[in-house]
């Protein structure tokens, strides 16, 4: 069955944000429980992370390989696994390492406009990234960082919402739950606000020292 790219950034957000929940509930039975050290905490969160980029990798590239062809298509997943893992790494290593605080919880207007600047950074990294990926198949590449910078503007504080939900005495199951229900609300956001630049990355022109790819299809919104 062939991917559509709403539905490609939907899966996606809704595997890996799944796999980040899960991963932060063990990393904190692993160190509050258990008494390990806070490093191994933050190794588990990152393969959770790890999860989320290559779900996301693979199945955009998956919707893309109908617009482009398959190395292209390849370049696209590696990129995207590698940027989002470490964007990842780097959101992730200062509260899993951090002292525990004292409970208080921040302004809900703060959490949003760090998860909206946030966003907006990883947005405009992985979309360069992947733009350069692309760039001798596209025509029009750096186009997309615009949109990747605005598509993740959003679905970045979506996914902080969702994560600043859950207590402390919630069960795992309903937090790891909470999470589908996140990724699939962050991922649609994510989808629809990039879909018809990713429908453009399919128009594909002769560039300078590079022949036409043949047999172009668009990709279906």
């Amino acid at each position: 069955m062939r991917a559509t790219w709403l539905g490609a950034c939907t899966l996606a957000e809704a595997i890996g944000i799944t796999a980040a929940a899960g991963a932060a509930r063990l990393a904190t039975w692993l160190t509050d429980t258990l008494g390990v050290s806070p490093g191994w905490g933050l190794a588990v969160v990152v393969a959770g992370g790890l999860v989320e980029g290559t779900a996301l990798g693979v199945l955009q590239a998956r919707a893309l390989r109908r617009s482009l062809d398959a190395t292209a298509a390849r370049r696209w997943a590696i990129v995207t696994v590698l940027v989002a893992g470490l964007a990842w790494t780097a959101g992730s290593a200062p509260s899993t390492l951090a002292a525990p605080d004292d409970g208080t919880t921040p302004p809900l207007l703060l959490v949003l406009a760090g998860a909206i600047a946030l966003g907006a950074t990883t947005g405009a990294l992985l979309g360069v990234a992947q733009a350069a990926a692309v760039r001798r198949w596209v025509a029009r590449p750096w186009r997309w960082v615009a949109a990747s910078t605005l598509g993740w503007s959003v679905a970045m504080p979506v996914i902080f919402l969702g994560a600043g939900l859950p207590g402390a005495d919630w069960p795992t199951p309903l937090v790891v739950a909470l999470g589908t229900a996140t990724g699939t609300a962050a991922g649609a956001a994510l989808g629809l606000l990039t879909r018809r630049d990713a429908a453009a990355l399919a128009d594909v022109g002769p560039r300078r020292g590079r022949s036409k790819v043949p047999s172009v299809r668009a990709i279906r919104p």
